[in-house]
């Protein structure tokens, strides 16, 4: 595994990794997207699922097909394997051991952020009834919901801090605005949460997008990604049940 490195302030000359068309195409579907969810913002939570297995199934094929997009449509016309784009394979058990421990510290890092920001921002009562919704009610749920955790962890960390990210460091020769325009479409395409979750989970891209600049690895992002999905859909449920919020 590479070394963490500072992010460098100089212009960064790098290739396209994928034609301009391609990333223009993404763009603007998920921005569509994001719009269409803005204009509903309570519409989820307002729906009485009596099961959210196909929201759960329904949401492991959107994941699918952004990262088929990205890669049969994008990265194969230019050459560009996957594993570039991901930092490559782990070498030994020393590698994963390594990349999980970065990852739990970028947990511990990204909950202080958190914290922060519900203060900051208050309380994002809309955000929370929709994300209530989709949390997983029993074992069957909770087993799909474990898999679309894994699946958003992967391929959103492949999409935003992998491909993205290197897209918008070829077109403006820095990490910086990389990262920054990266967590915006992130942020953008996560409005059923509303404004204030849109502005969270923007900060929170960038803060995935400094962890794989610095690692040069996608690996640590997406465990923590996956990780903490999972963990959250887990306890939130449990704190659902009980009517802690």
């Amino acid at each position: 595994m590479a070394s963490s490195q500072p992010i460098s302030s100089a212009p960064n000359k790098r290739a396209l990794v994928a034609p301009l068309w391609h990333t223009i195409v993404l763009v603007v579907v998920i921005l569509g997207i994001a719009l269409l969810q803005s204009r509903q913002p309570h519409q989820l939570d307002s729906v009485q699922l009596k099961s959210r297995l196909p929201l759960y199934a329904a949401q492991i094929l959107f994941e699918l097909i952004l990262f088929a997009y990205v890669w049969l449509l994008g990265l194969r016309l230019t050459g560009t394997p996957v594993s570039e784009l991901i930092g490559g394979k782990w070498a030994s058990l020393r590698d994963m051991v390594q990349d999980i421990r970065v990852a739990v510290m970028f947990w511990i890092v990204v909950a202080g952020v958190l914290l922060v920001l519900n203060k900051v921002l208050g309380e994002n009562a809309g955000g929370l009834r929709a994300v209530k919704a989709l949390l997983p009610q029993g074992p069957l749920e909770m087993a799909l919901w474990v898999v679309v955790c894994v699946t958003a962890g992967f391929c959103e960390e492949f999409v935003f801090r992998g491909y993205l990210q290197s897209q918008f460091v070829a077109l403006t020769g820095r990490a910086e605005w990389a990262i920054v325009l990266q967590a915006l479409v992130f942020g953008a395409g996560h409005g059923y949460q509303g404004m204030k979750g849109m502005i969270t989970i923007a900060i929170y891209g960038a803060m995935f997008g400094i962890l794989a600049a610095m690692s040069k690895s996608l690996r640590p992002g997406m465990i923590q990604h996956a990780g903490q999905d999972i963990f959250s859909g887990i306890v939130g449920s449990a704190l659902a049940r009980k009517n802690y919020f």
